[in-house]
């Protein structure tokens, strides 16, 4: 009995120091993985409505040398020259604010508003939250452009991203305060996230009814497989994901699956969604914009899939940009009333 006691004592005992060194391996992979600068990157810092630019050489959306044929693309025809904005700073929690620009398309018969976002890593001064943005002003729909919280110009509280969950509640509070200050209808609200703010956008029907429509740049919908990507991305081996997401729950309070993409398009209702993603995305499988359109149509939603041929992560508003404009421009006013 006392050799079965010892053998049970010494296997328990590797069990804790195994377990405890996987969620330490999983929060060294939680915290690297998720980690964002809380500040304007240097190469978007003279990046504004009235002036933006695509990313230099190595700094693109994508990895690879397929970026260097859009370093120093002229955009120019896209700069809001002639539309004045406004700063503003949202609170939407407890000490923390959103920064965020104000741009009123000066369109007298409508006030259709898109809410827009950026991707993980970057802020609204990046070209390919800007340039989207450009594309809705001068279609006449007035934009709020935001900073996601720990991003550009707005609070920094953990420098840390919660893969959409607090993104996706922070905007639900942005929907009330253009209701409270802008004197606008939900149904008059939209929102248009790129890249990692389409994740949030993506949660957004299941964190408010005040947003009428939502429009993706790239998306997931399995959430363990993307999770696993993007750690693999971060140069992890894939399977410490789990590892991870047990340890942002244990050591820091964050549950990065609370809120399911299923669940999200499940209560959108009959709320139209729009997702357009360049079909060889480096970055974001265009397969999971496809899975998510499958399965938001086998519930009968209101759903639009535009896919970009040969155009990477975030590509196709450059390789199509006059198609990507009217697809953005048309949805959202067919979407969204006055």
């Amino acid at each position: 009995m006392r050799i079965k006691r010892v053998i049970a004592i010494t296997v328990a005992s590797l069990l804790v120091v195994t377990g405890a060194g996987a969620l330490a391996v999983g929060d060294y992979v939680y915290t690297s993985g998720t980690e964002v600068a809380c500040a304007v990157n240097d190469d978007d810092l003279n990046n504004f409505p009235e002036q933006f630019f695509t990313a230099p050489s190595g700094e693109g959306p994508y990895p690879g040398p397929g970026w260097e044929k859009w370093v120093g693309y002229d955009l120019s025809s896209w700069w809001l020259v002639d539309y004045p904005y406004d700063s503003v700073r949202i609170p939407v929690a407890d000490q923390v604010e959103l920064a965020g620009w104000w741009i009123d398309a000066k369109n007298p018969d409508s006030n259709k508003t898109v809410m827009v976002t950026h991707g993980i890593g970057t802020s609204k001064q990046d070209f390919n939250t800007l340039l989207p943005t450009a594309m809705l002003v001068k279609n006449g729909f007035n934009v709020l452009l935001v900073d996601q919280r720990d991003a550009g110009e707005s609070t920094c509280v953990d420098g840390r991203h919660s893969a959409g969950q607090e993104e996706s509640s922070d905007f639900a509070v942005v929907a009330e305060w253009l209701i409270a200050n802008k004197g606008l209808s939900p149904k008059s609200i939209g929102m248009f996230g790129v890249s990692g703010g389409a994740i949030a956008t993506s949660l957004v029907p299941a964190k408010s009814n005040n947003v009428s429509a939502f429009a993706m740049e790239g998306t997931i919908f399995d959430f363990n497989a993307a999770a696993t990507q993007e750690v693999e991305f971060q140069g992890f081996p894939g399977f410490l994901w789990q590892f991870a997401l047990i340890s942002a729950r244990v050591f820091h309070g964050t549950d990065l699956s609370e809120t399911s993409v299923k669940d999200s398009i499940d209560l959108a209702g009959t709320r139209p969604m729009l997702i357009l993603h360049g079909q060889i995305d480096q970055r974001l499988p265009y397969q999971s914009s496809v899975d998510f359109y499958d399965f938001a149509v086998s519930v009968g939603a209101d759903i639009e899939l535009e896919g970009f041929a040969n155009a990477d992560h975030t590509e196709g508003m450059l390789t199509e940009t006059d198609r990507y404009a009217k697809a953005l421009a048309e949805f959202f006013d067919r979407s969204l009333a006055n």
